[in-house]
């Protein structure tokens, strides 16, 4: 049976190229234009996909003479790709998928450094400061996509209820610990509910004030003088997190059956959600998808990292020519420089499934709902895409982006590893078994389910005895020397 259903996925995936294979082109014959093979990340092919990539062929041919041949790929299928040493002209990676410091550090991406400056400098100049997120012992493998570049955690909250019937005011900031009175409330009025949402994969963005090395169980705390790798019980605010959660499991706000929950998402009744996003962000406020008024209030962020500055980037095939290479950095400074044509990939075609407010957002139509809804990421920039409003009535802030950048400016707090990335080949062995190990108790800890002063000190020993501790002198190490390096 696995195996059908393997043979499904290849099949469909396969069906998936072919069909987009032919997207905007007429002949590749004595057309003039240069055509690229594009795979990027996307869960789901919308319906219109081959008439919006047209649209776009038609504005890129005439902007550059460059034109692609869009797939759009789950993360299995992206992985495949990557493995079988398929060709490709651009190529979706970041931190979580496609893992980009792995695969530049093998040389599977094109060496940009000094083309990207030649060939393309208002690319160059667009990404800015940002380019070092792409960087890799002092060279440049694929260019950053710029979109939310720092990690904001939030509460998500029935505005209505707790405003609107409790008289509870929602701060725009609180700490992670200030939203207990709020499900206490709730469970006072509602005592057979669980008021915060929570299912087997716990909280998103749950360990984001952490910069990751491993997983989720070692990090380097933000801000230190003198960055350091520890593992997650070394961590107090983490232990701190850990314990109220389980406080909160006990005290009913958390549903007794959350590990083995798939998802919450189609329970609109709860009025306590976690969320990931950026201030100014309106994708958790329509009121028409919860039937309620949500309310966000920060409680962590933002924080920038190298992880969390990789959430997207476009690379170049390093078996590509040169001419190639070129090609494909003068489409991705389209996508960075050219609102009209970034807004053809995200939204899809003006009046069929998008429309210009007065106040130069975007709000999608039926149409566009139903058959050109994509995420905008995978598709290059979104800081150069126009923002999208949630309704005429709720128009999002146009300067959305601007304001966000000022905030990474002014406030974020950024890691002082100098770009670190460990090399995990070096400990492989002890990563897998440190990591078996963590999954045997992560779901039950990230869910509140199990005692983390329980729980951690018999998870500790059985990761200490796997050679943890080994594993993190030889980090620390090659920390140490990453610094004394820059």
């Amino acid at each position: 049976m696995r195996f059908l259903g393997t043979l499904k996925f290849i099949c469909a995936a396969v069906i998936l190229t072919l069909l987009l294979s032919g997207c905007g082109r007429e002949s590749r014959e004595g057309d003039g234009l240069i055509h690229l093979r594009w795979v990027t990340y996307e869960t789901s092919v919308p319906s219109d996909i081959k008439e919006v990539i047209a649209a776009a062929n038609a504005y890129s041919a005439e902007k550059t003479g460059v034109v692609v041949d869009l797939e759009l790929q789950p993360a299995e299928m992206i992985n495949l790709i990557m493995a079988s040493g398929e060709y490709y002209d651009i190529m979706f990676t970041s931190e979580w998928l496609n893992r980009y410091d792995t695969n530049a550090a093998k040389g599977m991406y094109y060496d940009i450094t000094d083309l990207v400056k030649e060939e393309t400098p208002a690319l160059y100049d667009v990404i800015g400061e940002y380019w070092e997120a792409a960087e890799l012992d002092g060279r440049l493998y694929g260019v950053p996509t710029l979109k939310d570049m720092g990690s904001e955690m939030m509460f998500r909250f029935n505005s209505d209820y707790f405003e609107g019937e409790k008289g509870m005011e929602i701060p725009e900031m609180m700490e992670f610990k200030d939203v207990e009175p709020f499900l206490k409330a709730y469970k006072e009025d509602h005592p057979n509910k669980y008021p915060l949402a929570m299912d087997k994969s716990g909280i998103p963005g749950f360990t984001n004030f952490l910069d990751r090395v491993i997983s989720t169980f070692i990090f380097i705390p933000y801000g230190d003088d003198e960055p350091k790798a520890i593992p997650l019980w070394e961590s107090e605010e983490l232990m701190e997190r850990y314990r109220l959660l389980h406080k909160w499991y006990k005290l009913g706000y958390i549903d007794p059956d959350a590990s083995a929950i798939e998802s919450t998402a189609a329970d609109k009744s709860i009025p306590v959600r976690f969320g990931v996003a950026w201030r100014g962000y309106q994708g958790y406020s329509n009121p028409d998808d919860w039937g309620f008024n949500v309310k966000t209030s920060i409680y962590d962020g933002p924080y920038m990292s190298r992880a969390t500055e990789q959430g997207a980037l476009l690379s170049i095939c390093s078996a590509c020519s040169r001419e190639k290479a070129v090609a494909a950095l003068k489409y991705i400074e389209l996508l960075n420089t050219d609102r009209r044509f970034r807004d053809i990939l995200g939204y899809g075609i003006e009046g069929r499934h998008f429309e210009y407010l007065e106040n130069h957002t975007v709000l999608r139509t039926q149409t566009g709902h139903e058959r050109y809804n994509v995420h905008l990421y995978p598709f290059g920039s979104v800081v150069n895409a126009s923002v999208e409003s949630i309704s005429r009535d709720l128009p999002a802030d146009p300067d959305q982006w601007e304001k966000v950048y000022e905030g990474y400016r002014e406030y974020a707090i950024k890691s002082k590893t100098k770009g670190f990335v460990y090399d995990q080949t070096r400990k492989a062995d002890i990563i897998a078994a440190v990591t078996a190990i963590y999954t045997n108790y992560s779901t039950d800890l990230m869910t509140g389910t199990s005692d983390p002063d329980t729980v951690i000190p018999k998870m500790r020993a059985q990761m200490e005895a796997a050679g943890i501790n080994e594993l993190l002198d030889d980090i620390n190490g090659q920390l140490k020397q990453h610094l004394n390096s820059r």
